[in-house]
């Protein structure tokens, strides 16, 4: 255990005294680790205190019962968490539209405002999205869309995706809500719908963000709007990976239908382009 918590904050290599880590990963400033039935994470970056700190605040205000659960926070402190760890099961996409329903009734507090080298992150973010000229006016559009959205606006975990979103045991158990906050309602479901695959899951979702939201139109908009970000975070986010890349050139290729499904391409109508899958 001494080499994965080489830099671990002391109360964290307490916590997880005789335990045996089965695994251990970085990104960026953080240190994930998995030892047993519980999870870890550590970081020595400043800005992640109250990050963190939030975290911990979140879990404890969603908790673990209902269509939308948490993860328990077993032990906190300066910089780091330790979770009692949740594995995925084979669930449907139900439970996550029932979490993302509950999601958006919450109260929740704003997360830590971020800091550190912001202007240089988008520099780079933003030479890298020259690389992909068709991506800019597509980005451009999708923020006037979401700007200009009239769905209702609601609580949003702001980061909804698979390996945030723990399908186990008939409910949704949600991590890492460091993006949370307010947006159009089906957000995080639009989201969830940009990253997954599956042509049933991805109707289904549809179905239940239009469920939740009561006007085709706008939830067409919204989704290719959230589609376009997706995008741009999957081809130019600084760690992403090759998966992320062929993820992101497919949703990439989708984009034009799903303009024409918003009724935002020229001469053709959303009946006319037919269902995205």
């Amino acid at each position: 255990m001494d080499e994965p918590l080489r830099g671990a904050p002391a109360g964290l290599r307490e916590a997880l005294a005789g335990a045996e880590v089965e695994q251990a990963w970085r990104e960026g400033p953080r240190t994930y680790l998995r030892a047993g039935e519980v999870f870890a994470r550590f970081s020595l970056a400043e800005e992640d205190v109250p990050v963190f700190e939030h975290e911990a605040r979140v879990r404890g205000l969603v908790g673990e019962t209902g269509a939308l659960r948490a993860p328990p926070i077993l032990a906190h402190g300066r910089g780091w968490l330790l979770e009692r760890q949740v594995v995925s099961q084979d669930e449907g996409v139900e439970v996550v539209i029932a979490a993302a329903a509950a999601i958006a009734h919450l109260e929740l507090p704003a997360p830590p405002a971020k800091t550190g080298a912001q202007p240089a992150h988008a520099l780079r973010r933003r030479l890298r999205l020259l690389r992909h000229p068709r991506l800019a006016p597509e980005l451009a559009r999708s923020s006037r869309l979401l700007a200009a959205s009239r769905l209702p606006e609601v609580t949003t975990h702001g980061d909804f995706h698979p390996g945030n979103v723990l399908r186990a045991g008939g409910a949704a158990w949600v991590i890492d809500w460091e993006l949370n906050g307010r947006g159009p309602a089906g957000s995080d479901l639009m989201r969830y719908w940009a990253t997954i695959d599956d042509p049933a899951d991805r109707e289904r979702l549809y179905e239940g963000a239009l469920e939740l939201t009561g006007d085709e139109l706008e939830l067409a908009r919204l989704r290719y709007a959230v589609a376009a970000v997706t995008v741009a975070d999957r081809l130019t986010h600084a760690e992403r990976t090759a998966g992320d890349l062929e993820s992101g050139k497919a949703l990439l290729g989708r984009l034009p239908q799903l303009r024409a499904a918003a009724r935002l391409g020229r001469g053709r109508t959303a009946r006319a382009a037919g269902p995205p899958e």
